[in-house]
């Protein structure tokens, strides 16, 4: 009996040890706690160890996933080069302190040298400038002499730094629904014979022809991807790091469902994505909400800047999203487990298989569902106007998704003469025509959209022509 009551007594004791103690922090169980997480008390000391060890753990089991498909399919894995997409705001700040702690940390251990995480590590941020005050310089002092680029928001109407496909600025002209046959939108490009107009004036002019904050928020977060993505394979970063935390992905699974993109969804919140070629997006933050972000970055010393948007200060219903963002926000309030749940839901979500052979959409560059022009049309309910499509433009319907349809139908272009649209929407029409493998029948129909798209891009002699006009 003695030597079975001491062989019982560990295991007792080692569940004494897991249950929480009142008033005290859950994991030393001796401090007083300075923050309740969840429900959980913690004090200072151990809620940024566990706050590192949570981050790594989630960075580690993306990048393990990450690594089994790249081994099946290069076989041999070499360190990757990475980029931090630094808003200023306290979910990425805390991100780039974090991974850039991850990597010094690794790269220090002791006995036998260890490859580190990560090849390289810069910082990607867009500059917005042109849309809204941002204090200078202010995003730079957080990157703390790390190496910084920056892209700004007109950038999508510069000259394309391709020398051989200088992109034409194209114009999107809306028709009346009672003008289609059996559709419930359409939507035509032509060239764009202003080419006078500086890119921020005409950044701020496609802005302000959109009729609701919402259309703008989706906008600026597509042309922000973009941009993103671009950035990151000039700098040849394979791995793009996205800072949006659990509190921030609970609201866009509400935002982006209401505006129709629920055909996209598992791409725009998945925890790893591979939609873009060339760049895998990963989300390291997607386990902590806004609550603790905001206690890491204070009881760490981390400064963020305030980043402004179109509803800042705005009234709870300016925008679908800013109305999501107090929904979620209040429901974890009084049920403190509800943007956890909704995160692990939604990352069980796969994307259909229709979805992962779709076009992207020229506008946000997501899947673009085929049947969105019908849905469209069995759904909403158009009034005439007097405008008409023009005969020599290029019909864009059948390569938007719902939600830019609603974008572009709901904008003032039909009033205005038209709406100016960045040159990559064209950009992304050919790349998807040309990189596409297909059978001899849909081998012609693609040859056939490369060659319409061809006259919106500049050939070599054109290029020429412009430069010495521009010289003169």
């Amino acid at each position: 009996m003695c030597d079975i009551d001491t062989e019982h007594k560990p295991v007792l004791d080692t569940r004494l040890e897991r249950k929480r103690v009142p008033g005290k922090c859950i994991k030393c169980k001796t401090a007083k706690p300075n923050v309740t997480i969840r429900g959980c008390l913690y004090c200072k000391p151990c809620f940024v160890s566990a706050s590192i060890v949570k981050f790594r753990g989630a960075l580690k089991k993306s990048n393990g996933r990450v690594d089994a498909q790249r081994r099946q399919q290069n076989g041999a894995l070499e360190p990757q080069r990475l980029m931090v997409a630094l808003s200023g705001g306290p979910s990425s700040t805390a991100m780039l302190h974090l991974v850039a702690d991850y990597q010094q940390s690794v790269t220090q251990k002791s006995g036998d040298f260890v490859q580190p995480p990560y090849a390289d590590i810069v910082v990607g941020h867009v500059d917005e400038s042109a849309l809204f005050d941002v204090p200078e310089g202010a995003v730079r002092n957080i990157a703390n002499g790390r190496t910084f680029h920056e892209a700004s928001l007109e950038d999508i109407f510069s000259v394309s730094d391709d020398r051989d496909v200088l992109l034409k600025i194209v114009r999107a002209s809306m028709a009346s629904e009672e003008q289609q046959s059996g559709g419930g939108f359409s939507a035509q490009i032509i060239k764009n014979s202003d080419k006078h107009t500086p890119p921020r004036e005409r950044l701020r002019q496609l802005f302000s022809a959109l009729d609701s904050d919402s259309s703008r928020e989706s906008l600026l977060d597509a042309i922000r991807t973009f941009l993103l993505v671009r950035l990151a394979r000039a700098l040849q970063c394979t791995v793009l790091l996205l800072g949006e935390s659990a509190t921030r992905i609970a609201t866009r699974v509400v935002s982006l469902t209401s505006c129709g993109r629920g055909f996209s969804l598992p791409f725009e919140i998945a925890s790893e994505s591979t939609w873009f070629d060339g760049v895998t997006l990963i989300r390291p933050m997607r386990d902590f909400i806004a609550k603790e972000i905001a206690f890491f970055n204070r009881w760490t010393g981390y400064t963020s800047v305030v980043v402004p948007t179109f509803t800042t200060g705005a009234p709870v219903h300016a925008s679908i999203d800013r109305l999501s963002e107090t929904f979620v926000v209040g429901l974890d309030r009084d049920f403190a487990s509800t943007v956890s749940t909704v995160c692990r839901t939604v990352q069980k979500l796969e994307p259909q298989a229709e979805a992962l052979s779709a076009c992207p959409c020229i506008v946000c560059g997501m899947p673009a569902e085929p049947d969105a022009q019908d849905w469209r049309s069995r759904l909403t309910v158009g009034q005439a106007a007097s405008s008409t499509l023009p005969s020599s433009g290029f019909d864009i319907s059948s390569h938007l998704c719902y939600s830019c349809q609603n974008i572009l139908h709901f904008s003032e272009s039909a009033d205005s003469g038209g709406l100016v649209l960045p040159g990559f929407c064209v950009e992304r029409i050919r790349d998807h025509s040309v990189s596409r493998p297909s059978a001899s029948s849909n081998a012609e129909q693609h040859e056939a959209l490369r060659r319409q798209v061809e006259q919106f891009f500049l050939n070599s002699d054109d290029e020429d022509d412009d430069e010495v006009d521009n010289c003169e």
